[in-house]
């Protein structure tokens, strides 16, 4: 019998940050078996279920032994599931049976299609799916190229099998699953993130947020988006701590929840893309929150998405007054193929941010100051590169590095890298597989990110390569504008905002804005048009330099947007050119 009290908090903190994440939980499960892992809340916020290290661990090892009578190892496991606590059981078995997780998005009337092609690229037979969900799957994929697909509920209830699960022995460099991207520039493809990938990513968290088994944690991103996945499922396991699940829907309908969760269970880490703290400073509500108490909050996080000044400033002044501070705000920067984590932190400091000259960004994409305090481009910092990750900002063309102060492609090198796609040796070797100049030494990952590292070795996004808006010789980010489209409209905030540029049957190039409709949008349209489209055009205009060529009013039903919220900005502007965006109300 193992003396638990031979391992001291160092090696334990040291083996959790080596070991591939299903070894982590093993060890876990025998340390304090009975600590309470995940707490699931439901719509309303109560508790509705709980997970403790141990029955975790008895759980994924039943659905390894399902896995086993019915697959091979190396096959690929397509998981539908809920937000809940069955699906991390059923993605350790995976990994502890050396099957290749495979996890996807619920379909509904517009993701059959995705769901599909996403089944057919990883070839999968198997699925492990939610009871209450068969039918309804076995529904939606019939007559498709996928009707065969054998669906299996998961056995989680077979804790005391005699017959313990096989444990394979599994080669760090296997790949553990399949993160299949987004889409929101192209068709998703399916990231290859191994064993060591994981634990590589996990560890740079830990150590570049200073994260140990006291840091709880509050996540609603699904679970089969990276950030969801890696951040708010496996780094748990690793650190050893508590962390309360809610479903995105409970989020998005109620982000007071969210904030009530933080405070109720003291939780340390939570966030989500810029757009979570603009949703929960407009629902703010006094008497709802008066014992609300977010001193305990030390790591906010603002990723996926562009992350605005404004949002977090607008955010601080509603929450300072229940125990919120600044320096809580941690800006950070990630991407599938990267496993996640790239950037972020240093933690407990204030977020950064520079001004520029928003006409030299434009036509010369470098960093000065401004000219004049009258048009100011701000970019925030997104932190620092953990040590294990090398940064380097490229000349997409040259392939040279760029000069201090000049935008560039962010590439990147380290232990937390993907593989590449899964059966896509052409896309594979353009984006994982780029050198810098003629140097054969050193593999880098191009992110299709544009970015610049400063002086403070923080990193500084500026939008992406392929939605780059090239305008009267100056390069504007559709984001930017986006963005400026939705503060004009700051009384009756749209949802989204899609801007993309055209060019029409007469040559002439037209920058598109796509605005989504809401209630008061769609009255204030319907009562005085002219004056509502003259105060985007007016905004535009007064900050960017460029005049809107076209607005579109559509309903919600026609933004396409990714799973973690992103506009797909080179699918509007297809369905723009054909005529596809249902609801619209185009003026010119």
């Amino acid at each position: 019998m193992f003396d638990k009290s031979r391992f001291s908090a160092q090696e334990l903190f040291s083996a959790t940050g080596s070991l591939p994440v299903h070894d982590s939980l093993a060890l876990r499960a025998w340390l304090h078996p009975d600590k309470v892992l995940f707490t699931f809340l439901d719509d309303e916020g109560a508790e509705a279920g709980q997970l403790t290290y141990a029955g975790l661990s008895a759980q994924a090892d039943a659905v390894a032994r399902q896995l086993q009578d019915c697959s091979q190892p190396g096959d690929r496991v397509a998981l539908f599931f809920p937000q809940g606590l069955e699906f991390i059981a059923c993605f350790i078995g995976c990994l502890r049976s050396g099957r290749i997780a495979v996890p996807i998005n619920l379909p509904n009337r517009r993701r059959v299609e995705r769901c599909v092609s996403i089944l057919q690229d990883s070839d999968a037979r198997l699925a492990l799916v939610d009871a209450s969900l068969q039918q309804e799957l076995t529904e939606a994929f019939a007559g498709s190229a996928v009707s065969n697909l054998q669906l299996q509920v998961p056995q989680l209830q077979d804790i005391a099998a005699s017959v313990p699960a096989l444990r394979p022995e599994i080669d760090p460099q296997q790949t553990a699953f399949l993160q299949y991207t987004s889409g929101s520039t192209s068709t998703p493809k399916g990231v290859m993130v191994t064993h060591a990938n994981i634990s590589a990513n996990l560890r740079m968290m830990r150590d570049s947020w200073e994260l140990d088994s006291q840091s709880d944690f509050v996540t609603w991103q699904p679970h089969h988006h990276d950030m969801g996945l890696i951040l708010g499922q496996l780094l748990p396991i690793m650190l050893g701590n508590h962390t309360v699940i809610m479903a995105p829907s409970t989020f998005v309908r109620q982000p007071l929840i969210w904030l009530q969760a933080i405070s109720r269970y003291k939780a340390r880490l939570a966030g989500g893309p810029n757009f979570v703290y603009n949703l929960a400073a407009e629902r703010y509500c006094s008497e709802r929150l008066q014992d609300l108490d977010l001193s305990h909050w030390t790591h906010a996080l603002n990723g996926a998405d562009v992350v605005r000044s404004s949002s977090l400033l607008r955010f601080q002044e509603c929450y300072a007054r229940h125990g919120f501070r600044a320096e809580t705000f941690l800006p950070c920067y990630g991407l599938a193929e990267a496993t996640l984590f790239v950037t972020g932190g240093p933690f407990n400091r204030p977020f950064q941010r520079i001004e520029a000259d928003p006409d030299v960004l434009a036509a010369e994409h470098r960093i000065v100051p401004p000219a004049s305090t009258g048009r100011v481009a701000e970019l925030v910092g997104c932190g620092e590169p953990s040590w294990e990750v090398e940064v380097a900002i490229v000349d997409p063309h040259s392939r040279q590095h760029c000069a201090p102060g000049q935008i560039g492609e962010v590439w990147l090198h380290g232990p937390a890298i993907a593989s590449g796609y899964w059966r896509n040796p052409t896309a594979t070797n353009t984006s994982f597989r780029a050198l810098i100049g003629e140097d054969p030494r050193r593999e880098y990952l191009r992110t299709g990110d544009l970015g610049l590292v400063n002086a403070d070795r923080q990193l500084y996004l500026c939008g992406r390569l392929k939605d780059l808006i090239i305008c009267e010789g100056r390069n504007l980010h559709p984001e930017d504008i986006e963005y400026c489209v939705t503060e004009a409209l700051a009384d009756v905030r749209p949802q989204s905002c899609a801007v993309f540029s055209h060019d029409e049957a007469d040559g002439r190039q037209v920058i598109v804005a796509v605005i989504e409709l809401n209630r008061e949008l769609k009255r204030l349209l319907a009562d005085n048009p002219r004056t509502l489209k003259a105060r985007i055009r007016a905004a535009v205009v007064e900050h960017h330099g460029v005049a809107l060529g076209r607005m579109l009013f559509v309903l919600p039903t026609s933004m396409r947007k990714t799973t973690s919220g992103k506009i797909q900005r080179q699918l509007m502007r297809q369905l723009y050119v054909a005529g596809e965006l249902e609801g619209s109300h185009e003026t010119v």
